[in-house]
């Protein structure tokens, strides 16, 4: 934000411009010998308009999506070592088609060490009964965002049967994903029925920077709601066919 990574304000007040979105952290600082050291009150005015991630709804009307990840409340926090084949197997309860592919963006979230520069990330669909990517698309920060996701949109929406098994996954690169979240069952749209975690490699734990068809597998029916709150990055929107 503006010139550089300290604003002095000055004890009067003053404005500044911000160069770049981003968060805005506040100090007061004062002697060290001070009664209440760096203890007080902070007044700020916004000009122009503000960017707010819209609310997600796991009944969104026209663009449905498959996990309810709330910007606050998800439980969880930011983190990234390093770049993970990551996302969640489901079926279909109905006849469904996938609308759009999405990616989580901390930037949006209200969790802890939130800031990062999102940076495109690969998010795929795959069917895991025939073993057959159905659909990729590259995610971009200029993508449009709906909740704490940006949603990349489908050439052509593809269309799921009730009998097999899907998978959606993302590359997440040096992207920050939510781990450990909190999330329910209830969470989780009910046109689908959530199977469990997916990954690569033992424990989901091998790093990649491809995308390839998941091989690790962590159900709900063997691990409980810890199958859903094992890492969030990948998410979809939908249509009822």
């Amino acid at each position: 934000m503006g010139n550089g990574k300290e604003i002095l304000i000055g004890n009067k007040g003053d404005s500044f411009t911000a160069d770049i979105s981003g968060f805005l952290s506040l100090r007061i600082n004062d002697a060290d010998a001070a009664l209440g050291n760096n203890d007080g009150a902070i007044t700020v005015n916004l000009r122009g308009p503000a960017v707010k991630p819209t609310a997600t709804n796991v009944n969104n009307g026209s663009n449905p999506v498959a996990l309810n990840v709330p910007a606050a409340g998800s439980g969880g926090f930011n983190y990234t070592q390093g770049s993970y084949l990551e996302g969640f197997e489901f079926t279909a309860k109905s006849a469904i088609s996938i609308t759009h592919l999405g990616a989580y963006d901390s930037n949006y979230s209200q969790l802890t060490n939130g800031a990062e520069n999102f940076s495109p990330v690969q998010v795929a669909l795959y069917n895991l009964t025939t073993h057959t990517q159905l659909g990729l698309v590259t995610v971009k920060a200029s993508d449009p965002l709906t909740g704490v996701f940006r949603y990349a949109s489908l050439v052509t929406p593809i269309a799921l049967n009730i009998k097999d098994n899907y998978a959606v996954v993302w590359v997440s690169g040096t992207n920050h994903y939510i781990a450990s979240p909190t999330l329910t069952l209830a969470d989780v749209n009910s046109a689908i029925t959530y199977v469990g975690t997916v990954g690569y490699g033992p424990g989901g734990l091998t790093q990649t920077s491809k995308m390839v068809e998941p091989d690790f597998f962590f159900t709900e029916q063997s691990h409980g709601i810890s199958a859903l709150n094992y890492d969030i990055g990948p998410n979809f929107m939908f249509k009822v066919n």
